[in-house]
C-alpha cells in the first residue's frame, strides 16, 4: 500500500508541492550532489547494493532502533582544512563534455584546465600525500568530544580508519603510509575505540577498500570516465602531467598480491585489536582484477572476528543494511524487515572544512524524514586538524542536544507505519505509540491518521499538553497546535493508543 508519505514525495518530484526538508533544495542543487555522489563511487568501484536479509545475531538488533549516527571524516586532508581524498583525482568537468579538438585537449594539458574553468587544480596527489608530514594531532582527546557527542544525542560513531587517500589512522603492519611511519606510532584508533567503549556508543570503522597512495605508480589521477569520453586524454602521474607508465604482468601481480594481503590484513586487524567492533563501513573495492577480487576478506571471516558486528554492502554488495549517500531517496519504501541508513554531511563537506553548518531545522527534517522512513541518520563531519572538533560543531551539536532532549522518544525504537495505516504528515510508530512530525512552514489547520484504534491521548511532546483531534471510521483528525505552527523548529506529536 503506498501511504500519503510516499505519495507525497512522489508529488514533490513532479513539481506540484515542495517539501521542507533536504528535497527543498533547489533542482539544480540537487542534480549536482546526484551527479557528484555518482562520480565519486565511480572512482571507488562500489558493489552493486543488494537487498538481503540482515543478521540475526542478538548483539547487532540495536540497529535500526538506533535513529542517529556521526559520520566522522579524518584524515591527512584536515592539514589543510580541504575535502578529504577527492581533489586529487581531478576532470569531473571532462566527464560529460567530449573534446573534439586536439589543440583544445593539448592546451587543457598543458594548462592543467581539468575543471575548465581556467584554473588550475588546488593540489597535486604528491603533494596532497605530503600533508600525512604535517599532521600532528596534538589535541586529539576523543573522550573530551565523544561526551558531548553523546549528550547530542547520537547512539552510534562512525570513524574513517582509511579513506581513499590511503593514510592508516593506526601503525598497521601493512603498506608504510600509517602512523607507523609517521607521528612515531600513535594510534589514534585505540584512542577512539577506548573512548566510545566508555562512552557507551556503539564503535564503527570506515574502511577504503580503494587506496590510491598504494595505487599512485599504477593509475592515473584523470577521472576513468573523463579519459573514457576524451580518449584523447593522457595517463596523470602524481604531479598530474602526462606519462605513460609501464610495468610488466609480473609486476602487476606482485602489486595485486600486495594490495589484497595490505586490504585483507588491515581489516583483520581493525577487528581484532580494538575490543568489540559494532560496525564496518566499506567504501568501494580495491583496484584488483575479478580474480583477486574473489580473495577479499569474506563477510563469514568478519563475523568470525567480531560475531554480533553490521556490515554495510558497499564491499560485498549484500550485507546487513542498504546505504543511500547525500540526496535523500525519492521513495523509500523501504520493508519494515529491511535496515538502512542516510548518510549527509551537516556543511556540505565530509572532513573538517571552514563552511557554515545547516541549520538546525534542515539537520531535523533529514532526521524525521529518515525516521518516518525507517532507515538511520547518519550525519558527519570531520576533526581539525590537531584533532579537536571545531566551535561550530559543539555549537550545533548543542542546539541538537536541547531538540532531542524533548523529543528523543519519536527518534529511538521507532519505525516506519504499520501497513494499512497512513498520515497526512511524516509519522512513525512504536509499539502502541504514533508519532506525528510538524513541520513548522506547514499552513494546514490540521493533519490526520489512518487506520488506527481510537486514541487514548494525544499531546505535544514539547510542552506535554492535549490536542483536541476528531476520531471517525479509524481516523483522526488533529487540530493543529498553535505552537508547532508559530515555532521555529520540527515538534512531534504523541498519539497513544
Amino acid at each position: 500500500m503506498k501511504t500519503t508519505y510516499q505519495t507525497t514525495i512522489l508529488a514533490a518530484l513532479l513539481g506540484w508541492i515542495v517539501l521542507p526538508s533536504v528535497q527543498a533544495e533547489t533542482k539544480s542543487t540537487q542534480e549536482k550532489d546526484k551527479e557528484t555522489v555518482a562520480s565519486e563511487h565511480a572512482d571507488i568501484n562500489n558493489a552493486k547494493e543488494i537487498k538481503s536479509p540482515h543478521t540475526l545475531h542478538p548483539d547487532a538488533q540495536w540497529f535500526p532502533d538506533a535513529g542517529l549516527g556521526l559520520f566522522l571524516h579524518w584524515g591527512i586532508s584536515s592539514v589543510k582544512g580541504m575535502n578529504i581524498s577527492h581533489p586529487m583525482v581531478v576532470g569531473r568537468p571532462l566527464e560529460k563534455k567530449k573534446i573534439e579538438s586536439k589543440e583544445e585537449i593539448d592546451r587543457i594539458v598543458r594548462e592543467k584546465d581539468y575543471y575548465l574553468n581556467g584554473k588550475k587544480p588546488v593540489i597535486t596527489p604528491r603533494n596532497y600525500f605530503k600533508m600525512a608530514e604535517s599532521f600532528n594531532p596534538d589535541n586529539y582527546h576523543p573522550e573530551k568530544w565523544l561526551a558531548k557527542v553523546k549528550e547530542a544525542g547520537f547512539k552510534y560513531v562512525v570513524l574513517t580508519a582509511k579513506h581513499h587517500e590511503g593514510f592508516a589512522l593506526w601503525p598497521s603492519k601493512y603498506g608504510d603510509f600509517n602512523t607507523k611511519n609517521y607521528m612515531g606510532g600513535k594510534d589514534l584508533i585505540k584512542d577512539f575505540t577506548d573512548a566510545c567503549h566508555k562512552a557507551g556508543l556503539k564503535v564503527g570503522l570506515y574502511y577504503s577498500g580503494p587506496d590510491w597512495y598504494y595505487d599512485r605508480e599504477y593509475r592515473s589521477f584523470l577521472r576513468d570516465k573523463a579519459h573514457r569520453v576524451n580518449p584523447g586524454l593522457p595517463h596523470l602521474d602524481q604531479d598530474l602531467m602526462p606519462s605513460n607508465p609501464k610495468h610488466t604482468e609480473k609486476e602487476k601481480e606482485q602489486h595485486y598480491e600486495q594490495l589484497l594481503e595490505m586490504v585483507n590484513g588491515q581489516v583483520e586487524e581493525l577487528l581484532s585489536n580494538y575490543g568489540k567492533i559494532d560496525i564496518i563501513w566499506f567504501d568501494g573495492r580495491p583496484s584488483l582484477p575479478s580474480n583477486y577480487r574473489k580473495q577479499l576478506i569474506t563477510k563469514k571471516r568478519l563475523r568470525e572476528l567480531q560475531p554480533g558486528i553490521v556490515i554495510n554492502p558497499r564491499m560485498h554488495g549484500n550485507a546487513d543494511y542498504i546505504t543511500f549517500e547525500r540526496h535523500f531517496p525519492e521513495n523509500p519504501n523501504i520493508p519494515l524487515e529491511q535496515w538502512a541508513e542516510f548518510c549527509n554531511p551537516w556543511n556540505g563537506a565530509w572532513p573538517y572544512v571552514k563552511r557554515p553548518y545547516k541549520p538546525l531545522n534542515s539537520i531535523l527534517s533529514d532526521l524525521v524524514h529518515c525516521r518516518a522512513a525507517g532507515m538511520n541518520y547518519l550525519l558527519g563531519f570531520g576533526p581539525m586538524g590537531n584533532g579537536d572538533l571545531a566551535p561550530r560543531a559543539y555549537e550545533n551539536m548543542a542546539k541538537l542536544q536541547q531538540w532531542m532532549h524533548v523529543n528523543q522518544e519519536a527518534i529511538y525504537n521507532t519505525h516506519q507505519l504499520s501497513q494499512g495505516e497512513s498520515s497526512t504528515a511524516l509519522a512513525s510508530a512504536k509499539k502502541n505509540v504514533r508519532y506525528i512530525y510538524l513541520d513548522p512552514t506547514q499552513k494546514e489547520a490540521s493533519v490526520s491518521i489512518s487506520g488506527i484504534s481510537k486514541p487514548k491521548s494525544i499531546t505535544l511532546l514539547n510542552d506535554g499538553k492535549p490536542v483536541s483531534f476528531d476520531w471517525s471510521k479509524k481516523k483522526a483528525v488533529i487540530s493543529m497546535p498553535e505552537t508547532p505552527r508559530l515555532g521555529k523548529e520540527w515538534s512531534v506529536l504523541k498519539i497513544t493508543l
